[in-house]
């Protein structure tokens, strides 16, 4: 679960609306593939935050790839994921193993179907540090400030671009080794999200059907929980845990 949970925070890392402001039209924004060699990668940064600026919602169907020392094959899982301005996920596993997790502002719920557990975290004063790089703070440009990133480009049209992205701090590198984007050439937004993490596992996301600014029903990120499922809570201010 921990790896949905850094799948989700890493995807919304990127593709976090920021401030509208006064955004430069976008035929004032050199094309990425034909810019100088040192300016394609502020080309592409520019671009993807011109469209950041415009996100009210974002929906799409994702195929997760898993390869882990803690499995004993890799896993494929499918399913939905869903996010609405400024603060509302829905990451949706569908197969193999069926599990919510729904972010509303300052908590996260994860609802563990087969198991008939569920587990929720009250971020508290904590949502501010997460979410400010969702919004006016502007994504992109903070992730860039953790990586080194390596663009790799393709003359054809319809071939993502590729970030490849590498921490600058041990820190971060202790849990995150390497990390690689897909960036679609068209609505520039990732669509493919490859990390290796601090214990080498691999997790890739691919997200199919992208849609953005579509209608989302306030509903979808309002998880009801079925009577009988046990319920943990956790509060991150007070460091509380309690069942019910």
């Amino acid at each position: 679960m921990l790896r949905c949970t850094l799948g989700t925070l890493l995807l919304l890392f990127v593709v976090g609306p920021t401030s509208v402001g006064a955004a430069a039209a976008p035929r004032s924004l050199p094309d990425p593939r034909t810019a100088p060699p040192a300016k394609r990668l502020a080309a592409l940064v520019d671009r993807i935050k011109l469209e950041q600026a415009k996100v009210k919602t974002l929906e799409a169907r994702f195929i997760q790839h898993q390869e882990s020392s803690m499995l004993a094959a890799p896993e494929t899982s499918t399913g939905a994921f869903s996010y609405s301005a400024p603060d509302r996920v829905r990451w949706e596993y569908l197969t193999p193993n069926p599990i919510s997790v729904v972010v509303q502002g300052e908590t996260m719920t994860t609802w563990y179907h087969d198991l008939n557990r569920a587990e929720t975290v009250k971020v508290g004063r904590y949502s501010a540090q997460v979410f400010k790089y969702l919004g006016a703070s502007g994504s992109m440009k903070s992730l860039l400030e953790y990586f080194t990133a390596a663009l790799r480009t393709s003359a054809k049209k319809g071939t993502p671009f590729r970030l490849d992205l590498t921490p600058r701090y041990a820190r971060i590198a202790k849990r995150l080794k390497s990390m690689s984007l897909w960036i679609d050439d068209e609505k520039y937004f990732p669509v493919r999200l490859e990390f290796v993490d601090g214990e080498g596992d691999r997790t890739e996301y691919e997200l199919k059907d992208l849609k953005v600014n579509g209608p989302i029903p306030a509903e979808r990120f309002v998880l009801v929980l079925p009577p009988g499922v046990q319920t943990r809570v956790i509060d991150l201010d007070r460091g509380a845990k309690k069942s019910q």
